[in-house]
């Protein structure tokens, strides 16, 4: 019969799982909620007196403030001591507790073989209720990221699955925290799945991680009613001659891009970890410095949404000629505030409060266009739907979950050709950082998968066992010329040439393969062009070192485009040289003897 075929029993286990997993974790989105909508409520609004705006899309489940009066002293408190309580359950009981949640995620799946602590679930989630409640600026979907994974870890061990289910399972309770909190099932699944990596994804956990998120989803909907956080336009005009404006846009938030991962993590590794004070005191000082910025500017505080969706309805901001100057000052007061709260240690989340930023600078920028070419961009809240998507997705390297968790925000799919372009542009800009520190490359990188036995052999493989010892190098002038270069290649036996002085550090080096292609690229009457210098064609000096393996030569061979490296000694003397023909036969040797069982792998990290 053909049902025999069927493997009924990894699915219903695959079913059930994922299914419990999403239960609990829409439970815990529900009473997250619920305590964060209170805990404002009644600190920032009956206690201080300061009303924040609120998303449009959203139940209220508290009851509007009337009359009420700031108490500006408490306003500056509130942050102050919400740190401190935040601070001290993290060092009491939990250090994992502390500071965002999705890289504390990411960690547990790469380096900590998929366990969390039975009691950090309930700590991040009253630490985060506390810092958030408080006025700090942090995000919620971050902390419910690392409650919902770390419940599933816990569950798994309960249920004692293997390293690898529990694994897959964590996975899908951060795509089920994520999908509740956004209300975007699907966006929420791949992100789970997408954040882990800078260019890859666990493609592994993908159907856990969307049955996972179907069902987390589907309890908040029940219990909070359906609709998405923010109210936004019924449709969006598309218009193709208005996409150079959005390429435009995605530069400039590629450059905010910048500034905003370099002033996170500034704030953390130069201004808060350097201070010699108990680590419980920080988020304290880091609250009451937000507090008193809060005093020139509210919009500071909390997660920011409420002020969101006042850019995201921007008639009245159109009517006021210098409003994108105040929306980019809006979100550089986001990007300082963010690194107070949690660059201090605050607990809360960093995925909010970046699209925060990233829909401001886009409304910025969407205003900017209204007024110098109104008939191309009829609704300039448009380029803030962009702007949220797209920043976060650059910033954190998870280009396509962002994109399709903006159009499920959006309720419609019509400003889908903008945000692949802009996608795209920040994408590419913003390769070389990242808003969490604790994602790798991609698979091969991962200690999860090198003690699953997917290893790079070439890890186990050290640069000292193959480079050519003795081998020479040539050095040129950065002011030679190209007739010199070729003469300098002709007598290297490397094929290596270094731009520099004998004796001094080089600052770069040439291929023969670089001068090929200058050289059919720029002759002059068959003879090689005199304005070409050795420093206009040399790649950036990056030796080698014989303590280095090959998986890391092999990157910089890729990097540089270059087939020679060379190697050094610890003051930087070169030693001999490493040719890409030489990793081709160390690989094809490991690969051989991996066959015939003899190979010795690293052990995992």
């Amino acid at each position: 019969m053909p049902w025999r075929d069927l493997d009924l029993e990894r699915f219903w286990r695959v079913l059930l799982h994922s299914m419990l997993v999403g239960f609990l974790a829409g439970v815990v989105a529900c009473a997250f909620l619920w305590a964060l909508g209170w805990a404002e409520w009644a600190l920032l609004g009956k206690l201080a007196g300061l009303s924040l705006p609120r998303p449009g899309g959203e139940l209220h489940i508290t009851p509007e403030l009337e009359g009420h009066h700031a108490r500006w002293w408490l306003v500056v408190l509130l942050p102050a001591l919400g740190g401190l309580v935040t601070g001290l359950l993290a060092w009491w009981l939990a250090p994992e507790a502390k500071g965002p949640g999705g890289d504390a995620y990411i960690d547990s799946f790469h380096r900590q073989r998929g366990l969390v602590r039975a009691r950090v679930p309930l700590v991040k989630a009253i630490a985060s209720v506390v810092t958030i409640g408080s006025g700090g600026s942090a995000g919620r979907e971050g902390p419910t990221v690392q409650v919902s994974a770390g419940l599933a870890s816990v569950l798994a061990q309960r249920l004692g699955l293997s390293e690898r289910e529990r694994r897959i399972l964590l996975v899908a309770g951060a795509a089920a925290g994520t999908g509740a909190m956004f209300r975007t099932p699907l966006g929420g699944a791949l992100f789970a799945v997408e954040v882990l990596y800078r260019d890859d994804f666990e493609t592994d956990a993908i159907v856990p991680s969307v049955l996972a998120s179907v069902t987390a989803y589907s309890i908040v909907t029940v219990v909070f009613g359906p609709g998405h956080i923010f109210t936004v336009a019924p449709s969006y005009q598309f218009v193709p001659w208005a996409l150079p404006l959005y390429g435009a846009m995605g530069i400039g938030l590629s450059v905010f891009g910048v500034l905003h991962v370099k002033i996170r993590h500034g704030m953390e590794d130069h201004f808060f970890e350097p201070m010699k004070l108990p680590p419980w005191a920080k988020p304290a000082l880091g609250g009451l410095l937000l507090g008193l910025f809060g005093l020139v500017v509210p919009q500071a505080l909390g997660v920011g949404y409420g002020w969101m969706q006042e850019v995201l309805s921007l008639e009245r901001w159109v009517r006021q000629p210098d409003a994108y100057l105040v929306l980019f000052g809006l979100a550089a007061a986001k990007v300082l505030s963010v690194g107070l709260t949690i660059g201090s240690g605050g607990s809360g989340g960093e995925m909010g409060p970046t699209m925060v930023v990233g829909g401001m600078v886009g409304g910025a920028f969407g205003l900017l266009f209204h007024q110098v070419a109104p008939q191309l961009v009829p609704q300039p809240e448009a380029f803030a739907l962009v702007g949220m998507g797209a920043f976060f997705g650059g910033v954190a390297h998870v280009p396509i979950s962002s994109l399709l968790m903006t159009c499920e925000m959006a309720g419609s799919y019509d400003l889908l050709v903008p945000l692949m372009l802009v996608e795209g542009v920040t994408f590419v800009l913003l390769r070389p950082i990242s808003i969490y520190r604790t994602q790798v490359r991609g698979r091969v990188d991962s200690p999860a998968h090198r003690a699953e036995g997917f290893v790079d052999v070439l890890e186990a493989i050290a640069v000292r066992d193959v480079y050519e010892r003795g081998s020479s190098v040539e050095y040129v002038a950065p002011r030679a010329r190209m007739s010199d270069v070729v003469a300098a290649l002709a007598r290297s036996a490397s094929g290596l040439v270094l731009v520099g002085e004998p004796g001094a550090e080089p600052t770069g080096m040439i291929g023969m393969e670089v001068v090929r292609v200058a050289l059919a690229e720029d002759l002059t009457e068959g003879e090689a062009s005199p304005v070409a210098v050795a420093a206009d064609l040399a790649v950036p000096y990056r030796p080698l070192r014989e303590s280095d393996d090959l998986h890391e030569a092999l990157r910089r061979f890729w990097t540089l485009e270059v087939t020679a490296l060379p190697v050094v000694s610890e003051r930087g003397e070169v030693l001999g040289v490493l040719r890409h023909s030489d990793l081709d036969r160390a690989y094809e040797q490991a690969i051989a003897t991996l066959a015939a069982g003899r190979v010795s792998l690293p052990p995992a990290a």
